[in-house]
């Protein structure tokens, strides 16, 4: 009986043994994919640079007019943002708005219909980005400069906008004309919009279905400012959907 009783422990330990090595070898694998997978991320974004330099240094991206040039630009930058994650996503649009690229009212490159959901913005500068007509679901824009932003008609359900500056921007030191943030039409359902400055935004048509606004700052008339890059602007009074009660909705007016 003893001797059957050591071989049952045995058998036992020995079973015990292969389940860990199995679940050892599993979890391996996965880190070995998961490490392959970011590598493979890390060269899309940087062939996409090296395509992009070539495209700008020796084609005049930022001032050329022709059409392929810039069909050649979107379809790379399409194709990059596809197979990359958010924090990637998020350097490469800043890429191209360093390089002047997607700057409104007039863009080089036309994102439109890109995929950039999970994009991580949080704390970039991107005065006057062009971000229109994307998706941008669950991206994060927390405490962003926005100033003067186009982020018409795209899907940000989800994003995180806390903190973010969406007011107003003025083209030159000189310009008293401001351009102001755009996110009329945007799918806003469910974002964050925490502490957001949206003196004179524009959110006309936007969906704002459950989406976040306590400590959201706006105007209700027009307002000389000075904005965070000391220039100093005129804002518009901020635009809502029609019958949005932004009070009830937990943001603050700066002029009431």
């Amino acid at each position: 009986m003893l001797v059957q009783a050591i071989g049952a422990l045995a058998i036992v330990v020995s079973i015990g043994a292969l389940i860990v090595n199995i679940n050892q070898f599993n979890m391996q694998q996965k880190t070995n994919a998961a490490q392959l997978l970011d590598q493979q991320r890390q060269a899309t974004l940087s062939e996409y640079f090296d395509d992009m330099s070539v495209l700008v240094l020796q084609y005049n991206l930022t001032t050329s007019t022709q059409a392929s040039v810039r069909a050649i630009a979107v379809a790379r930058t399409d194709t990059a943002v596809r197979d990359l994650d958010g924090a990637r996503k998020g350097t490469l649009i800043r890429y191209l708005w360093e390089a002047g690229l997607i700057i409104r009212p007039h863009p080089v490159v036309n994102l439109s219909g890109a995929n950039l959901d999970g994009a991580i913005f949080s704390g970039s500068n991107l005065f006057q980005i062009a971000l229109s007509h994307l998706s941008l679901s669950g991206a994060d824009f927390a405490a962003a400069g926005l100033l003067g932003a186009d982020l018409s008609h795209s899907d940000l359900s989800g994003a995180n906008l806390s903190g973010a500056d969406l007011t107003c921007y003025a083209e030159t030191n000189n310009s008293r004309i401001a351009v102001c943030a755009d996110l009329s039409g945007a799918d806003l359902i469910g974002a964050y919009l925490i502490d957001t400055n949206l003196s004179g935004a524009d959110l006309s048509g936007a969906d704002l279905s459950g989406a976040d606004l306590q400590g959201a700052k706006y105007n209700l008339k027009l307002m000389q400012v000075e904005n965070v890059l000391g220039i100093r602007v005129t804002e518009e009074p901020t635009q809502w959907p029609p019958g949005f009660n932004a009070k009830a909705a937990g943001a603050i007016c700066l002029d009431c």
